[in-house]
């Protein structure tokens, strides 16, 4: 009874107080609606990158040509070309997806619209290494890539830089540098990745590229598509083992090209986010413990204020314990009641966060559980010093108070 004596009475007079109840609690209201927020964007940005990365598809390793060097002084500049793609696909020891490529600039015409865009040598496996998907028509094969075909595949965007639609120039002849093309598809729009945009490139074969537009077997790149499951550093020591012998470099000479593992990127952008969220998480902490503050100083003055009513109780027979623990409750309501509220906002504005950036709406219900009950420890610590001095007045003295 004693412990629902006190809580009806914290109710009553939190009633009573209502606008400065909610004052006292606005610091936890602040401090929880931001932990919620902040925990939540930085789960559904985790979220997003993850989605982002499987829709990659396969684990991607990057080949780049660079400079060989002896004793730190530059021996020349060995390009990637053709044949260390075909040698690298020639083992089948990690079931790996070979995609070289080779890209340059040139004018592009359909009728009266031109256009300078990047041309990309590809194979039809490229594409499915980066992960781009077809929207309309179909990619170029295998045996049109052997047989130099001279057909093309667009960037979602290209046909709008033509002055034209996807639908008006599938099937038809664009020309590049003078010389036409059959427009066989138009991929989906993939967004640009930072550093480039492959809505904006033409697609054709590697062979069509190689001998009919950029005269050159200098391959810009290879993409390894592997498992995810895969034992990376083994794949890139077998890389690094194929293409020293390709290119035949001794014991202790550089490699001339470098391997790229983009993956790490992405786990370093991961491990960025989660720090980043930790941080301000606590900084976001910080104020609920301001706010435990702000919570003791009004409980002292509520003391102040019931100073005769706390001693009338202990004159009817209440006992130390009892208005202790009354105080102590309504200092634990008070700071429930405004992790409570911070929740509703918090969750309210990951809403419209994740609504205008179009992620993923996931209601971080750890944060919510910890955050109230992290509120409630704040309503207890902070309610403790009140709740003591309250006990310790003397009713005598406490009822001549004016």
């Amino acid at each position: 009874m004693l412990v629902e004596e006190s809580v009806q009475s914290a109710i009553s007079s939190i009633r009573s107080n209502g606008i400065r109840s909610i004052l006292t609690a606005l610091a936890i209201i602040i401090g929880t609606a931001a932990v919620i927020a902040v925990i939540g964007i930085g789960s559904s940005a985790e979220k997003a990158l993850e989605a982002s990365i499987d829709e990659l598809g396969p684990r991607t390793l990057s080949i780049f040509p660079s400079q060989r060097k002896r004793g730190g002084i530059s021996s020349g500049f060995n390009p990637l070309v053709i044949k260390d793609a075909e040698a690298l696909a020639k083992n089948n020891e990690h079931n790996w997806l070979i995609a070289p490529a080779m890209s340059g600039n040139r004018q592009v015409k359909f009728l009266n619209s031109n256009v300078s865009g990047e041309i990309n040598g590809y194979l039809p496996v490229n594409f499915k290494v980066r992960g781009f998907d077809i929207g309309l028509g179909r990619l170029f094969t295998e045996k049109e890539n052997l047989g130099r075909k001279k057909v093309i595949v667009l960037g979602s965007k290209v046909p709008g830089e033509l002055d034209t639609t996807a639908r008006q120039i599938l099937n038809k002849e664009i020309f590049v540098a003078g010389t036409a093309y059959k427009v066989v598809g138009i991929l989906e729009e993939e967004g640009s990745t930072g550093w480039q945009n492959p809505d904006d490139d033409f697609y054709v074969p590697l062979l069509t590229a190689s001998q009919r537009i950029l005269g050159t077997e200098r391959l810009g790149w290879i993409n390894v598509g592997i498992s995810n499951d895969t034992n990376v550093d083994y794949v890139m020591m077998t890389i690094e083992q194929i293409l020293r012998q390709k290119h035949d470099i001794g014991p202790g000479g550089d490699n001339d090209f470098r391997i790229n593992d983009w993956s790490q990127y992405s786990d370093l952008r991961r491990q960025a986010t989660s720090i980043f969220t930790a941080l301000i998480a606590g900084i976001a902490g910080i104020s609920l413990i301001v706010g435990g503050i702000g919570v003791m100083n009004i409980m002292l003055v509520s003391v102040t204020e019931r100073t005769r009513e706390i001693g009338l109780r202990k004159a009817l027979g209440a006992t130390q314990n009892s208005i202790m623990m009354q105080f102590i409750i309504e200092a634990i309501l008070l700071c429930v009641l405004g992790g409570l509220i911070g929740v509703f906002i918090g969750v309210s504005l990951l809403f419209i966060f994740t609504l205008f950036n179009d992620w993923m709406f996931s209601i971080p219900f750890s944060a919510i559980l910890g955050s109230i009950f992290f509120s409630a420890l704040v309503g207890l610590f902070f309610g403790i010093w009140p709740a003591k001095r309250a006990a310790r007045l003397d009713p005598a003295v406490s009822l001549r108070y004016e």
